[in-house]
């Protein structure tokens, strides 16, 4: 069993003793990990251990927090257009992911399916498997979604910040009203392929569009719960509601700004406020909302406030159709005790203290998105097989 140096309690806490037990049985899946563009810009070797205020996830790390299977961000910021640079980008980082993939691996492996990533995990290794973060990367071109999918791919996130030439994003003007044609013809072919739809990041127009069109569950990869934490980022009730009518799931995002509970509409209002000021976009909202927490003093998420969004979102949409998805390495302030991925522990020994139950805590760590892995290429394997007939 890896090594826990760090989760230290008073020993007559039993519970901590059952959480490690239930956390290092289960298969534990996150939804969003940024460490690609570490490993593409800045030379971040993910088979050496780094310490936790340079990064948040590597293979060591992984190992000791009890991380199985991940999906890695194929992020393209906004300022790579959306035209050749940005695919370009993409294939890129997806190489660079391989490359380092394939230097360790008697320890990790790429998984493209539901069964490689059980399948690995049952080898000892960790499961890595490919989304990508920004749907103006694939340039308007629906044909690209073939090329990213046979490259690994197995999400795409269909806007980032700003809106693109299919899709509107929450932190951006809307164009579409949600998807427009090109959109819907998209999320279609993701249902062919097996890609899944990812919606953090789109406005909730684009979010219902979406769900009216896909097949499949959909899912929500890093994004937490509007009605703790009011920002446009985060996703109402009705939203969590019409989720699991899909048989999707949300997977909670860890960044204090999602999650911390002091954050609420009124900061959110001055913060937009210093954006009109200043003539900037929602593209530039947490730098806004963290200028107005520092003036009033504000101080700072704790794990248990993302246990509040587990519990939110479970309770609303029902506990088959939430997970994690802790935005590691794609942010700057995380909730004290979620310093790194060697916390994800304390997670679970939250969820213990709360009375969730020991298949419940499988689901929210990994099942419910392996589920949703797996129906998704129930989908695409209906189409296939009706082309053939």
């Amino acid at each position: 069993m890896p090594q826990r140096r760090q989760h230290v309690l008073l020993a007559e806490d039993s519970l901590w003793a059952e959480a490690l037990r239930i956390h290092y049985n289960a298969l534990v899946f996150d939804g969003h990990i940024d460490t690609p563009t570490l490993m593409h810009d800045d030379g971040y070797a993910l088979g050496k251990r780094h310490p936790s205020h340079q990064s948040h996830v590597d293979l060591p790390r992984m190992a000791e927090g009890g991380l199985d299977a991940a999906f890695f961000s194929i992020y393209v910021a906004r300022s790579y257009g959306e035209g050749p640079d940005a695919t370009r980008r993409a294939f890129s980082l997806i190489n660079e992911v391989n490359r380092q993939i394939d230097l360790s691996d008697s320890l990790v492996g790429i998984a493209t399916t539901s069964e490689n990533v059980r399948q690995l995990a049952g080898a000892g290794k960790k499961a890595v498997l490919l989304g990508l973060e920004g749907g103006h990367a694939l340039a308007a071109d629906t044909l690209l979604l073939d090329s990213l999918y046979a490259a690994g791919i197995r999400y795409v996130t269909l806007t980032h910040i700003n809106t693109n030439a299919w899709a509107d994003a929450s932190q951006s003007v809307a164009r579409w009203d949600g998807l427009n044609d090109l959109g819907r013809a998209m999320v279609r072919r993701m249902n062919r392929l097996g890609l899944l739809v990812d919606l953090s990041h789109t406005s909730d127009a684009t979010f219902y569009d979406a769900l009216a069109v896909s097949e499949a569950p959909v899912l929500l990869s890093h994004s937490s719960a509007r009605a703790l934490t009011p920002n446009v980022r985060n996703v109402s009730d009705d939203m969590l509601r019409a989720l699991a009518q899909n048989g999707g799931v949300i997977m909670i995002n860890f960044f204090d700004a999602m999650v911390n509970p002091h954050l609420d509409s009124t900061v959110v209002r001055e913060a937009e406020q210093r954006l009109r000021n200043e003539g900037q976009g929602l593209w530039n909202l947490w730098n806004a909302l963290y200028a107005a927490k520092a003036a009033r003093g504000l101080p700072g998420a704790s794990v248990g406030d993302v246990i509040n969004h587990i519990d939110h979102a479970v309770r609303v949409a029902g506990i088959d159709h939430v997970g994690l998805g802790s935005d590691f390495d794609g942010v700057f302030d995380l909730p004290s005790g979620l310093e790194d991925v060697t916390k994800l522990p304390w997670i679970t020994y939250g969820l213990l203290k709360r009375g969730y139950t020991e298949a419940d805590i499988y689901k929210i760590l990994g099942g419910n998105v392996l589920r949703v892995l797996s129906e998704a290429e129930e989908v695409a394997a209906t189409h296939r097989k009706a082309i053939v007939n």
